[in-house]
Formats: C-alpha cells, sequence, structure tokens
C-alpha cells in the first residue's frame, strides 16, 4: 500500500488481484477511496512460462552442484508483458545418506523414554550418546520481554561455549520454535555460533497457548546444522504417533548455575541436566524413520 503512493508504476494485475469488496466497504463507511489489491501471483504461475522457467534453471544448477539446490531471485517485468529473472545465491542441500541401519529397542517402558516419533529428522541414520541435556521452557520463555528472550539465546550461547568438545560432553538442546530466528517471539533467537557445539538439536512445535511456531526445515540456518552434523528433530508433541515426555527430565540435576554461575535470573527458563549416569542415548533410523531419546538404565 505504501508503495502504490508513490507512483512506481507497479505492475499490480501481474501480481495480485483488485479487493473490490474491501474498496466498496472503505467507500460506505466515508473514508478516503484508494485501492486495495491482494497479492497472489495468480497470473504469472497460471500465464505465463514462469514455473517451467524457474524448474529448468533449478535443475540445470542442481545436475552442476550433484545435490538438489534452494535459490534466491529476483522478477522484474518489462512493459511488453515479458519477465527477468536475477539468480542471486543458490545453495546446495547436502543431505546425509542412508548409512547403516540402526535397530530400536521395542517395548522401552514409558518411565525411561523423553520421546520417540516418526520422521521429521535429519542426519542419517544414528546411534547418539547424551552426556547433558539443555532445555528451554516453552511457556516461560514466551511470558519473557524482549529483552530477556534475547538474554536467553546468549546464555545458551554462555552454555554452548562451555561444553567445548561435543565428543566429551554430547550435548541435546532442546527449546520452542525455530532456533536460529530473527523473531523472538517464534524461537530462541541464537547465532550459529552460539550452538555449534550441539550434538543434537530438537525444536519443539510448542510456544504458547495461541502461537504455532514455524520450524527450521529449508533455511539457511537448518543447513548449518546439516554441513557441521548436528542432528536435527523437529517434535510435534500433539501429532498422532509422537511421544514427549517432559516429566522424564526431572529425575536428573540440574546444573545450570554450575555452568552459568551468575544466570540466576534465568534458571527457571534454562535447565541444563547432567543425564551421564542414564546411558541416555538417541536412536534413528531414516529407513524406517523412527527415532527415541531413552535411557538405558
Amino acid at each position: 500500500a505504501e508503495l502504490m503512493k508513490k507512483d512506481l508504476n507497479l505492475p499490480m494485475e501481474r501480481i495480485g488481484i483488485r479487493d473490490l469488496d474491501a474498496e466498496r466497504k472503505l467507500a460506505e463507511m466515508g473514508a478516503e477511496s484508494r485501492e486495495f489489491w491482494v497479492i497472489t501471483f495468480d497470473d504469472l504461475l497460471l500465464k505465463t512460462p514462469f514455473t517451467g522457467d524457474m524448474r529448468g534453471m533449478m535443475s540445470v544448477i542442481a545436475k552442476r552442484y550433484e545435490y538438489p539446490v534452494d535459490i534466491e531471485f529476483t522478477v522484474n517485468f518489462s512493459q511488453e508483458g515479458g519477465y527477468r529473472v536475477n539468480l542471486l545465491q543458490c545453495r546446495p542441500h547436502q543431505v546425509k545418506g542412508i548409512g547403516k541401519r540402526v535397530e530400536l529397542p521395542e517395548n522401552i517402558p514409558d518411565v525411561k523414554v523423553l520421546f520417540n516419533s516418526t520422521g521429521n529428522f535429519l542426519g542419517g541414520s544414528t546411534t547418539q550418546p547424551l552426556a547433558r541435556i539443555v532445555y528451554v521452557d516453552p511457556h516461560r520463555y514466551s511470558a519473557l520481554s524482549l529483552t530477556q528472550k534475547y538474554d536467553i539465546a546468549r546464555t545458551v550461547g554462555r552454555i554452548n561455549k562451555a561444553i567445548g568438545s561435543r565428543e566429551e560432553t554430547p550435548t541435546l538442546l532442546i527449546g520452542p520454535g525455530r532456533w536460529g530466528t530473527t523473531t523472538p517471539s517464534l524461537g530462541v533467537p541464537v547465532r550459529f555460533a552460539e550452538i555449534n557445539h550441539i550434538a543434537v538439536l530438537v525444536e519443539l512445535a510448542i510456544m504458547s497457548d495461541n502461537v504455532l511456531p514455524e520450524l527450521s526445515f529449508g533455511t539457511h540456518f537448518f543447513q548449518d546444522l546439516v554441513e557441521t552434523d548436528i542432528f536435527y528433530v523437529a517434535l510435534f508433541p500433539d501429532s498422532c504417533g509422537v511421544c514427549y515426555r517432559r516429566e522424564f527430565l526431572d529425575g536428573f540435576p540440574s546444573v545450570f548455575e554450575t555452568v552459568v554461575p551468575d544466570g540466576a535470573a534465568y534458571r527457571d527458563v534454562i535447565r541444563v541436566y547432567d543425564v551421564a549416569g542414564a546411558e541416555l542415548e538417541l536412536l534413528a533410523d531414516i529407513v524406517s524413520q523412527r527415532i527415541v531419546c531413552y535411557a538405558k538404565k
């Protein structure tokens, strides 16, 4: 609406449809008349070869990289009715292979399970022992101010730095929404360098009673996880076939204030659980698409 006021000769009919109902209601209210448009790209997608052109472009790039790619691009329209596509950036999706099959145990007692699920994980088949779990409480996080949410991200970074070696202290980080988001209301706004020592990253589809977060699939942040061998899990606790038992963690001591001595203000928002004694393990099999995190002891 602001751009339309600037006489930029925008080709609105190419990218949207006119909302005549909204214009009529505005006139009935006696307000200043103006055009209302809903951006749909119907004309571009349905009446031009744009989708075929993009499919061909991505196929050429994917063949060159030998991987599927995601791209960023702009489209500029000509007065003659054509368009020009400018490729700004492309990035290969370097996913893991199948690897060896992992046999998941059957009939694990519920009291020993943190979560199990089908699908929604990336990192191939894996057997990952865990020594520590860092947990960000979704509801307490949602109740924080904007400044406090950024504080949580920086505090997670300090915990990450204290891990040191991923091999010596394999750590699972679990929290609400999208890790690395620029919108703190949708997740924890960490920088990638603040989680780079984590072995397993779990995104919980829980924020607050009226917000369902969008998780990381397809983002550049997500690709960083894949490229640095951080195992990724998207967990949807309310979905069929998903078990998530938050209370499982209450049986372990929290060492948060040992790791962050001056972080007492956030000890109820962030918990750092020492789980080494329980022989906690994450197992995932990419063929069956099953994943479980449970205590062997």
